[in-house]
C-alpha cells in the first residue's frame, strides 16, 4: 500500500489541476471553499494531506481515515475523484466547445475593433483641414479618441483573456494576473473617460444656453484642453490606485494572484456610480436646457438670435444622439457588471457557462456598435467634420503639396468665424498621392 502512495498523490494532483484549472482566472472564486484551499495548496507545493483529511468533499467517512492513515486516506481520495470523472469530462467538453466558439467569434470581433479604431481616428485626422477649432470640437474629437481607445482595450482583452489561453493554450507566465488586472483598470477607466467627456459636453452646452454672453470668456480652448487632460488622466489613475491600495489583494498580492475585491459588491457599486451619477446630471441639464429653449423660442422672431438659438439646439441634439449611443452601448455591460458579482443579486457562479459566454459576446458587440455609430453622427451632424471629411475624401491620401486655401464660413456655437481648409491641387486632372 505504501508503494502506491506516490502514484496516487501524483494522479490526484493531476486530476485536481485538470478539473479546476479553469477556475484559475475569472471563475476561481466560484469554486467551493474546499477546492480553493486545495488549489492554493498545490500552487505552493505544500503537503496537502491535512486538507484532504479535513475536507468532507473528498472523503466518504472521517472514521475510515483514522483506521489506516498510512494509505487508506489516499485510496479514499482516489475513489472519490473517480466518482467525479463524469463531472471532469463534462467540464472538458464545455472547454472544447468554448474553444471552438472563440476560434470563430474572437477573430471577427478583433476585425471589428480594428475597423472601429480606424473610423474614429480618421475623424480625428480630418481636423488637420480645420485651422481653427472651437472648444466643442476639441471635446468631440477627444471623445472620438476615447471611442478608439475603448475599441483598442476590448481588442487587447479578447486576445489576452480569450484567444491566447483558450484557443492557443498559451500561458503568459507568473505575472499574467497582473497583466489582466492592469488591462481591467484601463478598460474601466475608458468607460469613465467617455462618460466624463459627455458630461463636459453637457456643461459646455449648458453654459452656452444659460449664459450665452459669458460663454466665450468662460469656455476657452485652454479650458477645454485642460479639462480633456484631466478627463483622460483621473479615471485611469483612480482605478490603478484602487487596485494597488486593497490590502493583500490586487497588486499587493503575490504575482497579483488575488482579486477578490473585483468580484465583490463594494467595487461594483463604486464603478457603477461613476456611470449613473453623471448620467443623472446630464439628464437634468439637458431637461433644463430644452425648457429654456422652448421658452426663448416663443419670444423670438426670425432674427439673428433665433438662428443662433437654432444652431445651439442642433448642437445639443448631436450630443444627445452620442449620449444615446453611449447608454445603449454601455448600459448592458454596466448592468451585467453590477448584478453578477459574488454577493450580487445574480452571482455569476450560478449562471451557466453557455449563458455567460453569449452575454459577454453581446456586451462587447454593443460597445463596438456604439463606436461605429458615433463617427457617422459626427459626419452627418457636425458641419466642420462633414466639410473636413469631404476634403479628406477628395485628396484621398491627405498629403498636402503646394496647398491652396479655401475659406469656408463655419459657425461655432457662440460666434461666427472663418475656417480655412487646405486642399491639394490636382495634377494633370488627378489627385497625386
Amino acid at each position: 500500500m505504501r508503494d502506491l502512495q506516490i502514484p496516487l498523490v501524483l494522479d490526484s494532483r493531476h486530476r485536481i489541476r485538470h478539473a479546476f484549472s479553469r477556475f484559475a482566472l475569472r471563475d476561481y472564486e466560484t469554486a467551493p471553499n474546499s477546492f480553493s484551499e486545495i488549489i492554493d495548496c498545490l500552487k505552493k507545493s505544500k503537503k496537502c494531506q491535512d486538507i484532504f483529511i479535513a475536507n468532507v468533499t473528498f472523503k466518504s467517512d472521517i472514521d475510515d481515515v483514522h483506521e489506516d492513515i498510512n494509505g487508506s486516506t489516499l485510496v479514499t481520495l482516489a475513489t472519490t475523484l473517480d466518482k467525479d470523472e463524469d463531472y471532469v469530462r463534462s467540464l472538458t467538453e464545455d472547454e472544447n466547445n468554448v474553444k471552438i466558439l472563440y476560434q470563430t467569434v474572437v477573430p471577427v470581433m478583433l476585425i471589428a475593433c480594428l475597423l472601429s479604431m480606424i473610423f474614429n481616428l480618421v475623424i480625428v485626422y480630418s481636423v488637420r483641414w480645420v485651422r481653427r477649432l472651437s472648444p466643442t470640437l476639441y471635446l468631440s474629437l477627444s471623445l472620438a479618441v476615447a471611442d478608439a481607445y475603448a475599441s483598442l482595450v476590448i481588442g487587447i482583452g479578447l486576445v489576452i483573456n480569450s484567444l491566447l489561453p483558450n484557443v492557443y493554450g498559451l500561458n503568459l507566465g507568473r505575472f499574467k494576473d497582473c497583466y489582466i488586472q492592469v488591462l481591467e483598470a484601463f478598460r474601466l477607466g475608458g468607460l469613465v473617460i467617455i462618460v466624463f467627456h459627455l458630461l463636459a459636453l453637457a456643461v459646455n452646452h449648458y453654459i452656452g444656453i444659460l449664459r450665452p454672453l459669458h460663454y466665450a470668456a468662460t469656455v476657452t480652448r485652454r479650458t477645454a484642453i485642460s479639462a480633456i487632460v484631466a478627463m483622460w488622466v483621473i479615471p485611469v489613475v483612480f482605478f490603478l490606485s484602487y487596485f494597488s491600495l486593497v490590502p493583500d489583494d490586487g497588486f499587493q498580492s503575490e504575482y497579483c494572484s488575488k482579486y477578490n475585491f473585483l468580484l465583490r459588491l463594494p467595487f461594483r457599486v463604486t464603478t457603477s456610480l461613476l456611470f449613473f451619477v453623471p448620467l443623472v446630471l446630464m439628464s437634468g441639464m439637458y431637461g433644463h436646457m430644452f425648457f429654456l429653449v422652448r421658452h426663448h423660442q416663443k419670444g423670438l422672431a426670425s432674427t439673428k438670435s433665433s438662428r443662433q438659438l437654432h444652431k445651439n439646439v442642433k448642437a445639443i441634439i448631436t450630443t444627445l444622439l452620442i449620449l444615446g449611443t453611449y447608454v445603449l452601448g454601455w448600459m448592458p455591460a454596466v448592468l451585467y457588471f453590477i448584478l453578477t458579482c459574488l454577493d450580487c443579486p445574480m452571482p455569476f457562479k450560478d449562471i451557466s457557462l453557455w449563458v455567460r459566454v453569449p452575454i459577454g459576446i453581446f456586451i462587447n458587440s454593443m460597445i463596438l456598435v456604439k463606436s461605429f455609430v458615433d463617427p457617422i453622427i459626427y459626419v452627418v451632424r457636425m458641419p466642420e467634420i462633414k466639410s473636413a471629411m469631404g476634403f479628406v475624401w477628395k485628396t484621398r491620401c491627405g498629403l498636402l503639396m503646394n496647398p491652396s486655401s479655401t475659406d469656408i464660413p463655419l459657425h461655432s456655437r457662440t460666434d461666427v468665424h472663418r475656417v480655412t481648409f487646405q486642399v491639394k491641387p490636382k495634377l494633370n486632372g488627378n489627385h497625386h498621392c
